[in-house]
């Protein structure tokens, strides 16, 4: 590859990644942001800790598992719309903490799936210490 050609690849990159790194969510409401986070790394990552019975912190986890993502999304709903507490976080998130279930919702603007919930080995202190 000629110089010409490295240096017009490199500007393309450089102008390119930007962009991709720029993902953004596009939700504007509570059913918008736990769709998206369910969709999204959340489930698949975490959905383990959401089965009934399972101790984190000391909790076991109360209700029945969560068997997909939509369910996932319904139950992330129920929490943002009447949490134990939340609070606004830095860099365009919001946090909402969950005492019966000991889960944690994470909504970030900056992220195209919009955030994250899982149950924190820490439990409400991990909530606590965010910021």
């Amino acid at each position: 590859m000629t110089l010409l050609k490295r240096l017009a690849a490199t500007l393309l990159l450089l102008v390119t990644l930007p962009a991709l790194a720029h993902a953004a969510c596009t939700a504007t409401n509570n059913t918008e942001y736990s769709a998206a986070i369910a969709h999204g790394h959340a489930y698949t990552k975490h959905s383990a800790e959401f089965v009934h019975g399972k101790v984190i912190d000391g909790l076991a986890f109360p209700d029945p598992t969560i068997a997909n993502a939509d369910e996932f999304a319904t139950f992330l709903l129920g929490i943002m719309n009447a949490p134990t507490e939340s609070k606004p976080l830095a860099n365009n998130r919001y946090a909402y903490w969950h005492t019966p279930t000991g889960t944690v919702i994470i909504t970030n603007d900056n992220a195209n799936d919009c955030g994250t919930a899982f149950r924190p080995l820490t439990g409400k202190a991990y909530y606590d210490n965010l910021s």
